[in-house]
């Protein structure tokens, strides 16, 4: 009788399984069904570039740019567990490795690693109210694994969570959620009030620093920006772009005609403060949208969903290094 029961209960349980195992496959395949009706606009002009690197190594993406001269992709980022933070170089063959970032004397580098950005032989990264240089040649001519050491590091006047440069100039901006993480830049914009900032430097500017000779580098324009801001890029025809998420909110995408950006009246460290509210397309996506980059037309983009630490987005193949082509 018992064994009787047993095997009634071992049925039972795996007919259970089998029910659970379904639900959840039924619910992950209407949610990939869904997305496509939520985010229509966001899937007709994106395009897939290539493997997003390291999202089952326990690295966690946070900033991208792309290295023309040699058609390559970096990706900055942290480790969940606290060992150092890495740059993915890859391309669009899937053809990738990492480093770990060190400090000059071979300490590791732990820091959140947000943006990365590269201005004349230097790739940037941005962490915690300071960008850190590295040279460009030791990324990109580095073996798997290989540890690369940072050069220079230079104080700015916001929280630096992301990065951008163009030839002119590099942009370092700050992440505010009202929620966790907060900054101190509070501006009354006619949209409300904003409280990050993202700061302009000359390259120049950046590229003669000494903390010798140079204790502060000078921002040259200003712009107080909307909250959740995950990432900056300004194109060569006049548009802004800025990546937004919190969360499994919405990721959003603002753009912004440059020359609209408002005068606020004020200064901050000798910079002329501009408001960029007045946005000319709005695109949403799917949840975690980090850092944006400006190459050949189009704004690249990534997420950390489907990293190891959050996981959900490799249900819905939101593993991929993308590409968006605004109006």
């Amino acid at each position: 009788m018992i064994k009787r029961y047993s095997r009634i209960f071992k049925k039972i349980g795996v007919v259970s399984l089998c029910l659970i195992l379904s639900l959840i496959l039924l619910i992950i395949g209407g949610g990939n069904i869904v997305k496509f009706v939520i985010y229509s606009e966001y899937y007709s002009i994106k395009t897939d570039i290539c493997k997003n690197p390291g999202l089952s190594d326990g690295f966690v993406c946070q900033g991208i740019c792309v290295y023309e001269e040699g058609a390559k992709i970096l990706v900055s980022g942290y480790m969940a567990d606290n060992s150092p933070s890495r740059i993915y170089v890859t391309d669009t063959e899937n053809n990738s490795y990492y480093v770990s970032v060190t400090y000059g004397s071979g300490k590791d580098f732990t820091g959140h690693s947000g943006g990365i950005a590269i201005s004349d032989d230097n790739a940037y990264i941005a962490s915690g109210n300071k960008i850190y240089a590295i040279p460009l040649s030791s990324i990109l001519d580095a073996k798997n694994g290989d540890s690369v050491s940072i050069s220079k590091i230079i104080p700015v006047n916001n929280e630096a969570s992301f990065i951008y440069a163009d030839e002119d100039y590099i942009y370092v901006g700050e992440y505010h959620d009202g929620k966790s993480i907060f900054t101190d830049h509070p501006y009354e914009t006619p949209d409300g009030t904003y409280y990050a900032i993202v700061s302009r430097y000359s390259t120049q500017e950046i590229k003669k620093y000494h903390k010798n000779n140079y204790p502060t580098v000078t921002p040259n324009k200003i712009y107080s920006i909307r909250n959740n801001a995950q990432g900056i890029c300004f194109t060569p025809d006049g548009m802004v772009v800025i990546s937004t998420s919190y969360g499994i909110d919405d990721t959003v995408y603002y753009v912004y005609n440059e020359s609209d950006a408002t005068d606020s009246g004020d200064t901050m460290d000798g910079a002329h403060v501009y408001y960029l509210y007045d946005h000319i397309q709005e695109i949403k996506a799917p949840a975690m949208g980090e850092d944006v980059d400006y190459y050949n037309g189009r704004i690249i983009t990534l997420t950390e969903s489907a990293s190891n630490k959050y996981m959900f987005g490799k249900f819905f193949f939101a593993d991929k290094i993308v590409a968006i082509d605004f109006e």
